[in-house]
Formats: structure tokens, sequence, C-alpha cells
């Protein structure tokens, strides 16, 4: 059995598999999806239903008339927009795991994943990909530092306080210490819970060249890239973030250069903006 096999069986009350973000993730590789199947989806888990239109009857996004319905709510949103609540809602649970084992600053990595997601979402749009793969793959990508945290407590807590200022060895320090990282512990957490391919490669390899991820090292890449963004944007939002800080072959498969960062930024912070509005979360 594989080390990353072995932790996620030892995680106690492991979160029930997504399979509403699952489903609806299939339904965006169709062009000409149901309506009423996303309707219905969406309808047979209550607590989503009233978060969705609770959300979408907010002072932001209210119309003349309240939201009474899924399909109200799809119409005025966007079934893009209502699939980033659904994907939120259902990750906050997935990453549940690990949330009482204590020092987890639980907060801290959802904002984190929230910035990867919405900056993995902006580089799908800017060349044509699709934008709810890369924020599932993104808003998940770190899931398997829960599982760490589930099954390791203090001594995770304490490696992830002495690795702190270098978070780009995280992944080597993990290897050394547990035999595996949690970028690996992830993908394999979302293989067993039968979200894409793509989205468990690109969790898997999110801290090695996206080469490695085979077929979907675009993905990978995005999901890198985004990742580092994320940690900038958050931690030193002052600064232009430094491309240096990313794997060189994912800024080479983004074909971004120095010049476009700013710009993309900005971008991001704006999606920004409009999602954490959806979500609840505070700036």
């Amino acid at each position: 059995m594989l080390k990353s096999d072995q932790y996620i069986d030892r995680v106690k009350d492991l979160p029930p598999a997504p399979t509403v973000a699952a489903e609806l993730l299939g339904l965006f590789g169709d062009p000409n999806h149901d309506m009423d199947r996303i309707v219905d989806l969406i309808g047979h888990d209550q607590s989503l239903t009233v978060e969705v239109l609770r959300r979408c009857n907010s002072a932001s996004f209210r119309g003349a008339e309240p939201a009474l319905d899924m399909f109200d709510a799809i119409t005025r949103l966007g079934f893009y927009e209502v699939y980033c609540v659904v994907a939120a809602l259902v990750g906050a649970r997935a990453m549940s795991c690990g949330k009482t084992s204590g020092g987890a600053d639980t907060v801290k990595l959802w904002r984190h994943s929230v910035v990867t997601a919405v900056s993995a979402a902006t580089l799908a749009k800017r060349l044509e990909e699709p934008e709810a793969v890369a924020f599932t793959s993104g808003l998940l990508h770190d899931i398997g530092k829960q599982v760490f945290h589930s099954v390791e407590g203090p001594a995770y807590s304490d490696l992830l306080r002495r690795t702190e200022h270098n978070g780009g060895q995280l992944a080597e320090v993990e290897k050394a210490a547990f035999g595996v990282n949690h970028a690996e512990i992830g993908g394999m957490l979302l293989s067993r819970w039968g979200l894409p391919d793509a989205v468990a490669a690109a969790t898997t390899h999110h801290h090695d060249s996206p080469k490695m991820a085979g077929e979907h090292e675009s993905l990978a890449a995005m999901v890198s890239l985004a990742n580092n963004l994320a940690y900038q944007i958050v931690d030193q939002a002052s600064r232009t973030p430094n491309l240096q800080t990313c794997h060189p072959d994912s800024v080479m498969l983004m074909q971004l250069s120095p010049n476009e960062v700013e710009p993309l930024v900005a971008e991001i912070k704006c999606n920004l903006e409009r999602v954490q509005s959806l979500l609840d979360l505070a700036p």
C-alpha cells in the first residue's frame, strides 16, 4: 500500500466524497448541459440549496425580486458563479479533516485555497481552458495538509512553523519526515473521491515540474503558478509578485512574462472581490 493511502486510511471522520462538485464538473464539459440536471443535482442537498439562494439574494447580488429556487439563482448569477459557491461549500466540508487536531490554522489555509482557486481560474480564462476545473484544482490543492494535521497533529504543526519562511521546501521536508508530501496525499484523496484525473494530477504535482503530470501538465502549471501567486498576493499585498519564486516550467508553459504579472494580479484581485462576496469571505 502506498504511503499516501496509509495516511488517508488513518484519518478519523474522513468527510464524504464531494460527489455534487464532481458531477457538476462533468456537466461543465458538455456545451449543451442540461439545466434541469444541474438544478436537480444541487437541489438534492438542502443545505447547499439554502446557501446558494442566500448568497444569490444577498445585498450584493439581489435583483428586483428575490430568487425563489435554484433555477432562478442559476439564471441570475450564472452557472459558473453558482458552481463556485457549490464547490466552495463542498470544498469547505472536504477540508474539515484535521480541523480539530490542534494547531491547524484552518482559516489561513482556506483563505489561501480560495485565492489559489481564483488565481487558477483567472489563468485558465486567459488560456481559454476550463475555468471550473482550474477553480476546483486550486481550491483543493492543499487538502493533503489537512490529512497531515489529522494524523500527525502537533508534529506537523511544528514542521510547518519550522518551514514557514521557506515554503518552497515544504514538500521536501514533509517527504524527509513522513515519507510522503501533502501534494501526493491530496492527489490520492481526490482520486479516491472520484474527482477528474486532471484535478488529482494537478494537486499531486503542484510542487513539481508540471511535466510530471503528463497530459494534464497545463492544469498542473496553472495550479503551481496560482499557488505561488496566492501566497504573494496574501502575504505581500503591496508588492508585485516575483516570478522567480515560481517553478520555471510553469512560467514557461503559461507563457507569462514579467511585465504581464502586474495586470494579471490586478485581474485576480478583481475576480477575488466578486468571489469573496459570493462566499462571505472577508478581504
